[in-house]
This record gives structure tokens, sequence and C-alpha cells, in this order.
């Protein structure tokens, strides 16, 4: 292990402690973990039929997966159904593996960037709708989040020789399932409404160890957050179709906040533990459709997604070390900027076949909604700041592209798509059953 200069995490316990301890319990938000850097969070509507257009489905929502993404589309069914999707998702996290970056000026350039390549599949989506002429119900269960990441760092060196950030491995899994009641409405034969009102069983597990020397002595310190939790969400959506060819939507995410706990051990010995929470992002988007004729559909979302509440008022490993004469003035803090989705899709039916048959495409540009340093730190000879700014220095924005098709029987649906990206390749089929 490097003993250059004084390494940039050498007090890092007495740092979490001492940032932990200065802040008030209800103000927690989630912590700077380096595993939390690259977290995987995506809002699409379940469904393969709705993935394989890119995601554009609010203004479109009709059949039983608008449960979960615009309840007021549920009066569009015209008889009961079931739904259920299996769906499985590849993971490339990027993380910093060695390389160096530069203080004077700051740049991490030259930084080394690996990935790790995760998957995970199930059963995402199940739900039943029972519809009337002018009211429909449904319950549904929805894994709204399902994302993992495990990896070693060489850490990085600053290539002037002043500072070293030593070597960690990180692990992260978190989950969130959903189990919700939506209820529509019709107003009249242009606009209806719906409610989705859910709670969430959320699980999150994460754990970054760091081995190093101080004052002679080998130091293992492994930070951790762990936690189940419930909580209560829901959506409001509205719909508007002034005629056969235009239809409208709306949809209102109010999302819940998890609690958990962070600790952190010394050499095997706890010596921090406190409450801290995960705050889902909300989200409202508006939707369109038009349609030019019977076979086909266009559609297009534009989403805002709060992904800033996730970072409110983070808890901070690193930044308040009382180690230093004072907290460095300008350090600008770990945070993710809210961001806007534009989704593009299209569909086609062949209804001259006995049994209608559809082709689906879509794309849409998801904002890079990585846990970023924001900012230039200003940089003195040992800053913990410029670690984060180097370890939380990965992200960008991303365009998706989306296929899949779909052949619909008497009674009887099947539906399949894809979602490819630079760091996320999605797979699903999804089947609906019509009594």
């Amino acid at each position: 292990m490097s003993q250059r200069s004084c390494p940039m995490k050498k007090n890092l316990a007495l740092a979490i402690g001492l940032a932990l301890s200065t802040l008030a319990p209800s103000a927690f938000a989630i912590t700077d973990e380096e595993g939390s850097a690259a977290l995987q969070f995506n809002l699409a509507p379940p469904g393969a039929r709705s993935l394989g257009m890119g995601g554009a489905f609010i203004g479109l929502a009709d059949d039983a997966t608008a449960a979960a993404s615009n309840p007021a589309g549920l009066l569009q069914l015209a008889a009961p159904e079931v739904s259920v999707e299996f769906r499985t998702s590849g993971y490339d996290t990027p993380y910093v593996d060695g390389g160096s970056y530069s203080s004077a000026p700051f740049s991490t350039d030259a930084l080394n960037i690996s990935r790790d390549s995760e998957n995970i599949g199930g059963f995402s989506f199940l739900s039943f709708v029972y519809p009337q002429e002018n009211w429909a119900l449904a319950v549904y269960r929805q894994e709204a989040l399902n994302f993992k990441t495990s990896f070693v760092s060489a850490g990085a060196d600053d290539s002037a020789g002043t500072g070293f950030i030593f070597p960690f491995a990180a692990a992260a899994q978190l989950r969130d399932v959903v189990y919700g009641v939506s209820g529509a409405f019709r107003f009249n034969d242009y606009i209806s409404a719906g409610v989705s009102v859910n709670t969430h069983d959320f699980d999150i597990d994460s754990a970054t160890l760091r081995t190093f020397q101080s004052n002679g002595a080998t130091v293992n310190l492994l930070t951790t957050q762990d936690g189940n939790a419930n909580a209560i969400g829901g959506y409001f959506g509205l719909m508007v179709k002034p005629n056969d060819q235009w239809q409208f939507g709306l949809t209102y995410r109010a999302a819940p906040k998890f609690k958990y706990n962070a600790a952190a051990y010394r050499n095997g010995t706890q010596f921090l533990s406190k409450p801290t929470k995960f705050d889902s992002p909300d989200a409202f988007g508006l939707g369109a459709v038009w349609r030019p004729s019977d076979q086909l559909s266009l559609a297009l979302d534009v989403v805002q997604v709060q992904y800033s509440e996730l970072t409110d008022n983070m808890v901070s490993n690193f930044q308040l070390n009382e180690a230093l004469p004072v907290v460095q003035e300008g350090i600008a803090p770990l945070q993710i900027d809210d961001g806007v989705e534009v989704h593009l899709g299209g569909e086609y039916v062949f209804t001259n076949f006995n049994h209608p048959f559809s082709l689906r495409a879509g794309v849409w540009h998801d904002p890079e909604h990585s846990i970023r340093f924001q900012g230039e730190p200003i940089v003195r000879p040992v800053t913990d700041a410029v670690a984060n700014a180097v370890l939380f220095s990965q992200g960008d924005d991303e365009l998706h592209y989306a296929l899949g098709f779909g052949w619909a029987f008497e009674r009887f649906q099947v539906d399949a798509g894809a979602d490819f990206s630079e760091n996320v390749d999605t797979w699903s089929v999804s089947g609906v059953w019509r009594f």
C-alpha cells in the first residue's frame, strides 16, 4: 500500500463518525458509498408491449399494465383480463479502476474505467383488471426496482504524486416490489381519470471494504447500508380522447421514502450506526398518441423525473473530515440532477391475418442520473472531496433503442420486446388472458 503524502481516505473512520453525528436523523439521505455511484433507476412502464415501443405508453395505456402506468387507461379495456410479464435485464456498471487524475487543473481524463456486468430476471408484473362501462378496478404486483453490482477497484493516483485513493471492494443490491390497487372513472365520452394506491417492499444491502495502513497498523474499514422497509406511494392518471385519431395522457407518480440503517466497522468493531433513507424520485409525465389509420399508432411521452430527491441532504461519509483544519470551501456536494425522459414509439397492426400481428419500435432519451460530484473541487494536499470527485465521476446520457412484436388471439395475446442501450439491455415476454 502506498504511503505517499497523507492518503485521501486514511482517516475515513473518523470522517464518517463526525459527518453523521452532525446531522439530524430526519435529514438523512442515501450515503456516498462507492457502490451507490451508478444506481440504475428505470421508471419505464411494465409490459413487453410498452417496452417494444420505447416506453411511450402514458397516452396509450390500453391494456392491463395501465394499472401501474396510467390507471385512467383501464377504461379502454372491454373485458376482464389477467396480465403477466417475465423481464430480464443486463446491467453494465462503470467504476473507476486505476489510472490517474490531475490536481492542477483538476481532471479525470486519465482514469481507467472498468465495468461490472450483472443479469437479473424474473416475473416482474402481474395484474387483474375488472372493467365496467364507467369504472374499472385493478390489482397488481410490480417489481419496480431490481439492481445489483459488485466490483473491486484498484484505486487511483494523483499524476503529480501528491495523493492516492486506496483500492476498495464494493457491492450493492436494491429491490423494490410494489403491490397496488387501481381504480378509474369515466366522466364523459372524452375524459377519464384514475388513481393507484400501492405499498412498497424495499430492500437495500450494500457494503464497501477498504484495507490500508494507519500509524503502522493495518486497518480494515467496512461501511454498510442495510434494511427492509415498507412505505405507501401512488399514481394519478388522466386520459383525454377528443376524437378517434388523437389521445392524450397525464400521470403523476408520488414515490415513497424508505428508512434503513447505515453502519461502519473498524477491524470488525462497530463504531457507527445511524438511520438514513432512500428517497425514490417523483415523476410527472405527459403523453400523446396519433392514429393516422386503424393500423398505425404513434406515441410520444415526455417525463420529468425528480432524481435530485435521491441526494437531498445526502449523508456524506467523507466530506466533513475534522482531521483537516476546516471544511474545504467551494466543495460542491454529491448530487443527481433532475432529468427529462423523451420516449417515441410506434405500433403497426397487420389486420389482414386471422389473428392480428403487431410490429413495434421505439427510441428514448435516458438522462444521466448516477450520483456525481458537482463542480470542481479546490485541491489541497489532502482532501476527501477530491476522492469523491474522482470516484463519483461516471455517467452520461444514454439513447435507448427498442423493438417488439405481438400476436393477438380471441382470448389470449402474447407480446415480446427488447430495449438496448450502452449500459442496460432489457428483454421482456408478457401475456394477456381475457375472459
